[in-house]
């Protein structure tokens, strides 16, 4: 019955608004008890969890043995991650001009995203030039996340015991347990969301295609733009940038890897070449925009404009030429 898939919409938009509140603001207490940047906690800890959709996209692809709709929708989910949440989140911020996105991204914050930002379109272009990968480049994959991550948090390791100081109250397991719930709420939220979508979308005939090539990678960024637009809104952007940028990383790695490593067909990249295009394009704008201070209204609105051109293409309104 239609109705009943506008009343699981409805639900689930309200669980996304409700529990992304609640994973916000004690993952914020966290850092602050913790003395810990809200980035880094956010690109170990947010992004982990704002993944596991692509994650669980991926594990069906590996159960059904075709790995097509889970490729479409990692590369999606990081040109929606970069482009659109980034650059919605970049305009949120912006409405109150006392949090101003400047102030909340250090140099320290911007060189991990940096880092981040690089090996992901690294990542991509060289599995553009392979043109088609397989079970080896899967392990390759897998063993530079564990690397770069390893790396990240022995950084922070060493941040937390180099600016030591004894916090008034170090028990931290009930924020903890609360973030983990919201995250938990969100992913729930978005799933209900999605299906419901889906489901209604079907019925007025939508094409499938169309649901898989949107719906899909949109879907699964919802946890990341509940998330997003809630700390934007707060002046949160190291969060923002710290979600985004370690969700993308780990697309790219962690589940392209094991994607990768346990179907025994090869992905074809070059079928995925514009996706691939847009993606590393929106990292290289974002890159600019935190190089050249940018990181608001104008940057934001540059950002949008990559995905709606991106969202064209995709649907065949706008044909893309080589020069």
């Amino acid at each position: 019955m239609i109705w009943l898939s506008f009343l699981l919409l409805a639900t689930g938009i309200a669980l996304l608004v409700g529990a992304s509140k609640v994973a916000i603001s004690n993952l914020v207490a966290i850092s602050e008890k913790r003395g810990l940047r809200k980035s880094i906690l956010s690109l170990l800890l947010v992004a982990s969890s704002t993944s596991l959709p692509e994650l669980a996209v991926a594990v069906n692809a590996i159960a059904l043995g075709n790995m097509d709709v889970s490729l479409g929708d990692i590369l999606g989910s990081n040109i929606a991650d970069v482009a659109f949440i980034i650059g919605v989140s970049l305009i949120v911020a912006s409405i109150d001009k006392s949090k101003t996105t400047k102030a909340a991204l250090t140099e320290e914050d911007k060189n991990e995203f940096r880092t981040g930002l690089m090996w992901v379109s690294i990542t991509l272009l060289l599995l553009l030039y392979l043109q088609t990968a397989g079970n080896i480049i899967g392990l390759l994959l897998l063993v530079l996340f564990f690397i770069h991550s390893f790396n990240l948090f022995r950084g922070r390791k060493e941040d937390e015991e180099s600016n030591f100081e004894e916090p008034k109250d170090r028990r931290i397991v009930k924020e903890f347990t609360l973030t983990l719930a919201g995250i938990l709420g969100v992913i729930a939220g978005a799933r209900l969301a999605v299906e419901s979508a889906v489901e209604i979308a079907t019925f007025f005939g939508v094409p499938a295609s169309i649901i898989g090539a949107t719906l899909i990678a949109f879907g699964t960024s919802l946890p990341e733009f509940t998330v997003d637009i809630r700390a934007a809104y707060a002046g949160f952007m190291e969060i923002v940038m710290g979600d985004i940028v370690g969700s993308c990383f780990l697309n790219s790695t962690l589940i392209l890897g094991i994607l990768l490593l346990f179907t025994p067909s090869r992905a074809n990249f070059v079928v995925l070449s514009d996706l691939i295009l847009f993606s590393v394009t929106s990292n290289i704008v974002l890159w600019y925009l935190m190089e050249t201070g940018n990181m608001g209204r104008r940057g934001g609105l540059i950002l949008l404009m990559i995905y709606i051109i991106n969202l064209l293409s995709l649907l065949g309104i706008l044909v893309i030429r080589p020069l």
